[in-house]
Order: C-alpha cells, then structure tokens, then sequence
C-alpha cells in the first residue's frame, strides 16, 4: 500500500483479513528468470523487514513466501510498505521499452518504485500529497539523487492530474498507479488518466487484492485496453495498448493464486 495520499491511519478491524493463514517458511526475495533487476536496494538503506503478523490491512497477502518490507524514514505512518522485489522488478521491466517517454507515477512514498521507473529511464512525472511535509520532499530527493531526476509534485490525485499533464506537450506513455486505495480512491485516478495517455501506453497498478483497486484497473478495461494480472505478492494489474506489451513473468512456485470474483474479469499474465 504504497503512496497512501489521504487519512495516515484508518480502522480495519471491521473487515475480515483476506489471508486466514501466514506463510509458515522464511520469507525470501524473487526475480523472475528473464527479467533484469537495477539492483536498487543499495540505494535504500532504510528499507526493513517487517512482520505482515502486525498488519491490520485486510488485503495483505500475508500467506505469500515474499519479503514484506517497509521504509523506516516513514515515521507519520510505519505501517505503509513497499512493492516487493518481484514487483519492483516487474516494474522496471514494463518501464524498459518507454526508455526516455514521458511517465507518470501517482503515490511514491520514499521513491522506492520512484527508483526504478527513473533507472529505467521514463521522464517521469510524480504525484504525491506527502511530498509537501519537507522532510519526506527532502528524504525523496535525497534517494533519487543516487538514480535521476523526476518531477515531484506535492498535490492530491486525481484533482492535479490534469495541471501536472499540461506541463509537457508528450502524453504519458506509462503511468504507475498506486494511490489511495480506499473507496472510490484507485478507480478516480484511472478516470483521471485513461484520456492522458499516449496511443502506445501501459499502465500499471498494485495491490489488485483489493477491490477498490481492481475497480481502478477496470477502468481501461471498459475504456478498450488489454487488462491483466500478474500473480505477485499482492497482485499488479497492467493494462496496456498499441503497440505496448507487457514483460513476460514467471510466478513464485509458491506464490498463491489471486482470489477474489472481481478478478475474474483480468487475463493471467504470470506463468
């Protein structure tokens, strides 16, 4: 749940947990054979291990055999993590063709997914509330500065979208949509974007888990994109059309299968 961009802290306790079990092993990272990863973990230092057994967040996969991780910088909310290696790398490798297009990310948190939409070279674009509290503007600078540059924009999605577009005459030829996940949060965002982006495009979510991002997902699906799902820690979404195609991904053997009838819809991309 990268990126939240409203309330730091909300009650879950009403809603019942999506896993029943935990993963009873060691958790460990995964790269998908074929895919190249930037190696960025040397950049964030402050990135730790937690323990998913603490988390209130319904939709956590707390079942799946990956590394939950979380940045310790994140003080006003410790309980945010970040995208897994699988995922961050499924995100560097998606953004790999776009290599110096026009990208946008909406959610960033410390920049850890930041980082990797940068190394692979999109001329990206990001918008995030929190980057208005100077120290996480300041921590969020400082890790990029170690990658490449991005535009920052301390703004509320999905209100600021269509300023931040205007800023370049290129559309967005990859957008990485990971938001509020709450209610109408993801789903706003799509809308939001689908207009925005180029004919050659593809976009991506995280934490397809939730319905409320699923919906988000659904959004270009009903728009005429290609939609699908990629079985990772907590699900990303991809939809894509044109020419764009999403990286080919082969799942954790142990990784669960995503549940859920509002995933029914979305095409199986990992194998």
């Amino acid at each position: 749940m990268a990126g939240m961009s409203q309330p730091e802290f909300l009650d879950f306790s009403h809603l019942a947990p999506l896993a029943k079990t935990l993963w009873p092993g060691r958790r460990r990272d995964y790269v998908s054979p074929g895919l190249a990863d930037p190696g960025l973990m040397r950049v964030f230092p402050d990135l730790a291990e937690g323990d998913v057994a603490d988390l209130q967040w319904p939709y956590l996969r707390k079942d799946a055999p990956h590394i939950w991780r979380r940045d310790l910088r994140g003080v006003r909310n410790p309980y945010i993590g970040v995208l897994s290696l699988d995922e961050a790398t499924l995100l560097y490798n998606n953004a790999l063709p776009f290599k110096g297009k026009r990208g946008l990310e909406i959610g960033c948190h410390y920049a850890w997914s930041t980082a990797h939409l940068v190394a692979a070279g999109l001329d990206l674009d990001v918008i995030d509330p929190a980057l208005g509290q100077p120290d996480q503007m300041r921590d969020v600078r400082d890790s990029l500065s170690r990658v490449g540059p991005a535009r920052l924009w301390a703004g509320f999605s999905p209100s600021v979208v269509p300023a931040v577009r205007t800023v370049k005459p290129e559309p967005w030829s990859f957008a990485f949509i990971d938001g509020w996940h709450e209610g109408d949060g993801p789903r706003d965002d799509a809308l939001a974007v689908v207009d925005q982006m180029a004919d050659d495009a593809l976009v991506m979510f995280h934490d397809l888990v939730s319905p409320h991002v699923a919906a988000g997902l659904a959004v270009f699906a009903e728009a005429g994109w290609r939609v699908g799902l990629y079985n990772t820690m907590q699900v990303m979404g991809v939809a894509w059309r044109g020419t764009a195609a999403p990286a080919s991904h082969v799942a954790d053997k142990d990784m669960p299968q995503p549940e859920g009838q509002f995933l029914q819809g979305f095409t199986a991309l990992s194998r």
